[in-house]
């Protein structure tokens, strides 16, 4: 399929912006720079200049010859050590004929076996902390992921790279995935929380009593019905002015054309309007006052969400059945929002592209299956109850 073959294509890409972050968060100590240092060496001149050599000083005798008796030097008087404590201690003490020990400095300096230079080697762990540093104030003042910070920064070559007409750009397109189809009919409708939702694109899906935007790659409509609300009013012009300057939805039409029910019939907006929706035909008229109070809480009871566990697609309890809101779309979830007409994917930035490819996979097998709106109010897939081929509950008007 189509839309296989682009997941492939993404893959690729995102493989090529994460090799690219890698690089960037190069963590690999190397040697930038090498360099000899020599350690200085001991000068002997220096030391025989501050000391005053050996044979300079007077020559002493080495052996002294005493011919007296010590007794005789000290008299008879003078006071003897004659215990017999002391004679012991005389006889057991060692001999010290230890040779006196030399110069360490000299004996260090004429060893052979010690280098007298090494190699200084310099590491890149300045570039590494300076990258990091500089990647978390990135981070910390962007709110974009590092693979995206990544892909902006990188430079392509886009010399033999040839561009497609905007004008068949998603037009022949047969993958499904696309969040737009050619023809769209969105109906507007509500007075506190207004529902914004895909009908069938065709004039008996319309009624008197709300608004309509109909959208092609060529167009954008708002269709006012005559008992349309003003909240209805205002925001079907809301969503259409935006689809339009945003290039939104496939849409590249020049100005949005509004069309009033009760005014404009057979000008040629209206009838371009109806040419775009087969044709004209009878519609329903607009319904009781309480109808949109009815038609707000009937319809949020349809709403599906779903999140991604363990390769599945678990309901989330807490959030079925209600308005959903942003606070759900964290970066780190996969989150499938199910209207019934329509089915969106949410990913966050920080998602795998095993976990996305997974999500379509499974995504494609719930829109492809069956559910059962019969204990419902209202069937969001024909909410206006035209077509008569869809099941609708008995309560339901």
């Amino acid at each position: 399929m189509e839309s296989d073959k682009k997941l492939d294509k993404l893959e690729s890409f995102l493989g090529r912006i994460n090799s690219k972050v890698a690089s960037f968060q190069e963590t690999t100590l190397t040697v930038t720079e090498k360099a000899v240092k020599e350690v200085m060496k001991l000068d002997d001149e220096i030391f025989s200049k501050f000391y005053r050599r050996v044979a300079e000083l007077p020559r002493m005798p080495t052996r002294i010859e005493i011919s007296e008796d010590f007794d005789s030097i000290f008299g008879s008087h003078g006071p003897t050590l004659a215990s017999a404590m002391v004679q012991h201690k005389r006889s057991v003490r060692p001999s010290r004929n230890v040779q006196a020990s030399k110069n360490p400095l000299k004996m260090l300096a004429a060893r052979e076996d010690i280098r007298h230079e090494y190699t200084e080697e310099r590491l890149n762990v300045a570039q590494l902390e300076s990258k990091r540093v500089k990647a978390e104030k990135i981070n910390k003042s962007s709110e974009y992921s590092e693979a995206a910070l990544a892909g902006l920064a990188s430079k392509e070559n886009f010399s033999s790279v040839s561009l497609r007409n905007v004008n068949m750009s998603e037009q022949t397109s047969n993958n499904s995935a696309v969040p737009y189809k050619n023809l769209m009919l969105i109906q507007v409708k509500g007075r506190r929380h207004v529902q914004t939702r895909l009908v069938e694109p065709r004039a008996s899906s319309l009624n008197s009593g709300d608004s309509f935007v109909l959208v092609t790659p060529e167009h954008c409509f708002v269709w006012i019905g005559e008992f349309s609300n003003v909240i209805e009013k205002a925001k079907a012009m809301d969503l259409a002015t935006f689809i339009q300057t945003q290039k939104d939805m496939g849409c590249r039409a020049s100005q949005v054309q509004t069309i009033n029910e009760s005014a404009d019939t057979q000008g040629s907006d209206a009838q371009e309007f109806w040419t775009i929706l087969g044709g004209q035909m009878p519609y329903k008229s607009a319904g009781p006052p309480e109808e949109d109070e009815r038609f707000e809480s009937g319809i949020v009871e349809t709403n599906c969400i779903f999140r991604l566990v363990d390769d599945k697609l678990v309901p989330d309890d807490e959030e079925w059945g209600k308005i959903p809101h942003t606070s759900l779309l964290a970066s780190k979830e996969v989150l499938v929002f199910d209207f019934g007409s329509e089915v969106y994917v949410w990913h966050g930035k920080e998602v795998t592209l095993a976990q996305r490819k997974v999500a379509f996979q499974l995504v494609k097998h719930l829109w492809n299956g069956m559910f059962d709106y019969s204990c419902c109010d209202i069937n969001p897939l024909d909410p206006g109850g035209c077509n008569t081929l869809i099941p609708r509950s008995e309560g339901a008007n």
